[in-house]
């Protein structure tokens, strides 16, 4: 689960969601569940309206596990 994701939701709809993204209701549960990742443009646009990094809202996309061997 994408928690900083469905926090951005908030009270909106997925469906609201959806729209305001130009993807389906199912398309941002998706996303939301870390089913299936929205383009990098649409992650940016997501960046830019949450005021949150991508890498914060989509972290298993960015995850490197050669970092987390280091620590």
């Amino acid at each position: 689960m994408r928690i900083k994701l469905i926090q951005f939701r908030g009270d909106r709809s997925q469906e609201e969601m959806g729209r305001k993204y130009g993807v389906s209701q199912q398309s941002w549960s998706y996303w939301e569940r870390g089913v299936k990742n929205p383009s990098a443009l649409t992650m940016k646009r997501i960046e830019e309206d949450s005021g949150v990094p991508m890498e914060v809202l989509f972290p298993d996309i960015f995850k490197n596990p050669k970092i987390e061997q280091s620590n």
